[in-house]
């Protein structure tokens, strides 16, 4: 049953990257890694979707690993996204060179943190959860470097709100720290898959916030 969601979740996701191209005139490093991020989220749905199709074994254990590693290198570029979106809304704090450095910095402390606490234990497990087969940790722990991500963009939201007046991104933030938050044993990860849509679209009209202030200004 938990299968139809995660099918679900990658049609909306195909929906979302699409959506972002057309969106998006000018095709510069904020949406590239944009894109990256959705094309993680993406196969990590797409994997969990199709891992009872595969069976446990190694080349699902491998897929999974995968998912893994995505994240990992992958999730700490929404501070970046998070800092230019900021950037191009005229946040003062992130005008400067420092913030910029500051935030290229969080980065690589959230990979090299990602890494050590995802990667390097190899010790992936097959788990069945409403019918999902997906490879987690043998041992699972509080997804620090996940949650300090999170914070950095709440942060970068709560700027954008008091420098526009719009409290979108805030919105999807909270709403994403509280959902990955829930524990319910018997469906998974599918109620933290849903909120990372919402957080997603959130940079969606972020960036479509973006584009209308730009097109204000040159109007």
């Amino acid at each position: 049953m938990g299968n139809i969601f995660y099918f679900v979740y990658t049609l909306i996701y195909i929906y979302l990257i699409v959506y972002a191209y057309r969106l998006t005139p000018r095709k510069d490093l904020q949406y590239w890694f944009f894109l990256a991020v959705m094309g993680a989220l993406f196969y990590d749905c797409f994997i969990s979707g199709i891992g009872f199709l595969i069976g446990d074994g190694q080349f699902l254990s491998m897929l999974n690993y995968l998912r893994f590693a995505m994240h990992v290198f992958i999730t700490p570029t929404l501070c970046y996204i998070a800092f230019k979106l900021a950037q191009k809304m005229k946040v003062g704090i992130a005008q400067g060179k420092a913030a910029e450095i500051v935030v290229w910095f969080l980065i690589a402390v959230f990979i090299v943190w990602g890494f050590i606490h995802d990667l390097a234990p190899m010790d992936l497990v097959p788990e069945t959860v409403w019918g999902v087969l997906a490879y987690t940790h043998a041992t699972p722990s509080v997804p620090i470097p996940v949650i300090l991500i999170n914070f950095v963009v709440i942060i970068a939201s709560i700027c954008i709100w008091k420098k526009t007046g719009w409290p979108g991104l805030f919105i999807t933030s909270i709403i994403m720290m509280f959902v990955g938050a829930i524990q319910v044993e018997s469906l998974g990860q599918i109620p933290g898959n849903a909120g990372e849509i919402l957080f997603i679209y959130g940079f969606l009209l972020a960036q479509k916030k973006v584009l209308k202030n730009t097109v204000c200004e040159h109007s």
